[in-house]
């Protein structure tokens, strides 16, 4: 009778042990479980500075965008009011027409040779490819209203440090005789930049 109740005391004892007893990680699975969250740590890290440099990029499209579309606004409305004064016999024209018109002359003006030669030494001497890259732009910003030098901010004002350079290129009768083909450019940063054209009637 000892016997089995010694048995029977060792089996409670037995499993009460196997049921109290507690189970931990093995160091091997603490690393890997680090290493896994490390890594998908790394990533989001990753995602999170490519979104904000994307986010930064768009911002400054945005920018130049805006730049680019105001000084052709600006550029558009100045080509109407010269048309306007130059319909006036000259001897009629007030200072304030003078003004436009020294504007228009200013900003306005096809003053680069835009065409260039392609296939080298030419017999006519007619270049044959036109091109808005040329080194030096018919107009940069400080031919615009304030004279303000590039490079220049959102608002159009001067920029310290950065921003963004402004210049526009006419060619007159392109695309056909009597209009103005003009493109303005906004550059900024490591080469990036935004062109917008339009075609002024004369």
């Amino acid at each position: 009778m000892n016997a089995e109740n010694q048995m029977t005391t060792d089996n409670h004892q037995m499993k009460s042990w196997g049921k109290h007893r507690q189970f931990g990680f093995s160091m091997v699975e603490v690393l890997v479980a680090i290493l896994l969250l490390a890594v998908g740590l790394m990533a989001l890290a990753k995602m999170q500075t490519q979104a904000v440099a994307s986010n930064n990029y768009g911002n400054q499209l945005t920018e130049a965008t805006f730049l680019a579309q105001d000084k052709l606004e600006e550029l558009r409305l100045l080509n109407e009011c010269y048309l306007a004064v130059i319909a006036k016999p000259e001897l009629s024209w007030t200072a304030e027409d003078q003004t436009v018109v020294n504007n228009y002359n200013s900003q306005l003006s096809d003053s680069v040779a835009n065409w260039i030669e392609t296939d080298g030494p030419d017999p006519d001497t007619i270049p044959d490819q036109f091109s808005w890259q040329m080194a030096t732009p018919d107009h940069t910003n400080v031919d615009g209203p304030g004279a303000v030098a590039n490079p220049i901010d959102i608002t159009g004002a001067a920029a310290s440090a950065g921003g963004y350079t402004r210049t526009w290129y006419v060619a007159d009768h392109k695309p056909v005789t009597k209009a103005k083909n003009l493109r303005v450019r906004i550059t900024w940063g490591n080469g990036r930049e935004v062109t917008v054209d339009t075609v002024l009637s004369q």
